[in-house]
C-alpha cells in the first residue's frame, strides 16, 4: 500500500516546490523515505515546509510520520495536504492514508484494553494467592475517565475525520452540476460531484466509527474506576474491530463484562 501511494505520488503531483532549498529539502525526504530513515524523511520534510508549504512536502511527511508509528501528527499531515492538492487522485490517496491510520490507533486502543485486562487478572491471583496482610492505607482514586489518553486520541481523530469529511460533503452540494452556465464545467462537475461524495462519506464514517469508538473506551474506563473498590471486580472486555473498502468504511464494536 506505501508503494502504491508513493508511485501515485510521484506520477500525480504537479510540480515539486518552487523553492530551490525547499525542493532540495524535498529530495532528501524522499531518498531517506526509500532508506527507510522515516525519522530523517520527517526532518527534512518539516524544514521544507519552513520554507514553502507544498503539497508535495505535506504527502512525504504524512507518509514517513506513519511509518513511524505518529499517526496523531500523520492525520494533520494528510489533512492539510487534502486542502493544498488539485489532484483528486491524490486526495483520494490521501483519504485512504487517513484511513489507515485510524485502524491503527483502533488497534492499539484493543491491544492497550488487553494488556490492561491481562494485568488486572494477573493481580487479582497474585492477592488470592497472598497471605494476608497488615491493613495498608486506601489506595489512591484511580484517574478520572476524561484523562484517559486512548480515548483522548479516539475522539480527537475520530472528530477530525468528521470535520474533514463535511468539508468534503458541502464541496460537492456547491458543486452543483444544474447550476453551471458552461457546458465544460457542467461536465467538470458531473464527473467530480459523485466522487466528493464518496470521499466525504467515507471519511466522515470512518471518523464518526472511531470517535464513537473512544467514547466506549471512556465508558469503559469509568465503570472500571467505579468497580476498582469492590472485593472482586469485573474485568470488562472490549473489542473495536475496523474495516475499510473502496466504497464504504465501518467497525464492529463488542463489550462483554
Amino acid at each position: 500500500m506505501i508503494v502504491g501511494l508513493w508511485a501515485s505520488l510521484a506520477a500525480a503531483a504537479p510540480l515539486k516546490p518552487k523553492n530551490s532549498k525547499a525542493r532540495k529539502h524535498f529530495d532528501s525526504a524522499v531518498e531517506l523515505y526509500k532508506a527507510e530513515d522515516y525519522d530523517g524523511a520527517v526532518e527534512a520534510a518539516t524544514r521544507g515546509l519552513e520554507i514553502e508549504e507544498h503539497e508535495s512536502l505535506l504527502f512525504i511527511l504524512g507518509q514517513a510520520q506513519r511509518q513511524r508509528g505518529d499517526c496523531v501528527e500523520a492525520v494533520d499531515a494528510f489533512t492539510r495536504f487534502i486542502e493544498a492538492t488539485q489532484s483528486e487522485d491524490m486526495r483520494q490517496n490521501a483519504l485512504t492514508a487517513k484511513a489507515l491510520c485510524a485502524e491503527e490507533l483502533a488497534e492499539l486502543a484493543r491491544q492497550a484494553e488487553l494488556e490492561a485486562q491481562a494485568a488486572a487478572e494477573a493481580e487479582a491471583e497474585a492477592e488470592a494467592e497472598a497471605e494476608p496482610a497488615p491493613e495498608l492505607p486506601p489506595a489512591p482514586p484511580p484517574k478520572p475517565w476524561s484523562r484517559d489518553p486512548v480515548g483522548g486520541v479516539l475522539v480527537g481523530v475520530g472528530g477530525a475525520g468528521v470535520l474533514a469529511g463535511g468539508a468534503l460533503l458541502i464541496s460537492a452540494l456547491v458543486l452543483n452540476p444544474d447550476t453551471a452556465v458552461e457546458y465544460d464545467t457542467f461536465v467538470k462537475r458531473y464527473g467530480l460531484r459523485p466522487k466528493l461524495v464518496l470521499a466525504g462519506g467515507i471519511t466522515a464514517g470512518a471518523g464518526a466509527l472511531i470517535a464513537v469508538g473512544g467514547v466506549v473506551r471512556w465508558v469503559l474506563v469509568a465503570k472500571r474506576n467505579r468497580r476498582s473498590s469492590a472485593p472482586t471486580p469485573t474485568a470488562a472486555r472490549v473489542g473495536l474491530e475496523p474495516w475499510l473498502d473502496r466504497q464504504r468504511a465501518g467497525a464492529s464494536f463488542s463489550v462483554r463484562f
